[in-house]
């Protein structure tokens, strides 16, 4: 778990652009406790991908895994399905 922590803190670096925790957790308005906390489980928690899909319009799932598209994709025909 912790290399799938490490492997999705890399990606969010890179795309946000911040380069630390504490400046990441002031850049999406979170506690610095929470990205430690994520880290010392080994899992992004849903804190964190719900600020960087608010802010960043990051994907969920690429954050976590690096696979799909990097931002979110809404297609009218999802919205449509709704």
């Amino acid at each position: 778990m912790q290399a799938a922590f490490s492997d999705a803190y890399t990606r969010i670096k890179k795309a946000t652009g911040y380069a630390g925790q504490a400046e990441l957790a002031q850049g999406i308005g979170i506690p610095q406790a929470v990205i430690s906390d994520s880290r010392r489980r080994g899992e992004v928690r849903p804190e964190i991908l719900l600020a960087l899909l608010e802010q960043f319009n990051l994907d969920p799932q690429w954050v976590r895994t690096g696979e799909g598209d990097r931002h979110f994709i809404v297609s009218t025909d999802k919205v449509a399905s709704l």
